[in-house]
């Protein structure tokens, strides 16, 4: 999977207000490889619109291990059908 597709940018300068409906945002935990993906309105119900990605990377929780250190945030665009 690329980090991200098309033409956002790097992770330190996309912002939540910039992402639409057809991104796919999919959460990794590097110590037990856990993966999940997210619903961009989980993200912003709790998130100010202006925030970046890499500080929500700061702020993410593996549901399995509990592992708070280095989970990214992959950003991709859905097929269209």
């Amino acid at each position: 999977m690329s980090e991200q597709n098309g033409n956002l940018g790097p992770r330190y300068a996309v912002r939540l207000d910039q992402l639409r409906n057809w991104h796919i945002l999919t959460a990794a935990c590097p110590e037990c490889r856990h993966r999940v993906r997210m619903r961009l309105w989980q993200l912003t119900a709790r998130n100010p619109g202006h925030e970046h990605l890499i500080d929500l990377e700061k702020k993410l929780r593996c549901r399995r291990c509990g592992n708070r250190i280095g989970n990214r945030l992959y950003v991709t665009i859905a097929d269209r059908d």
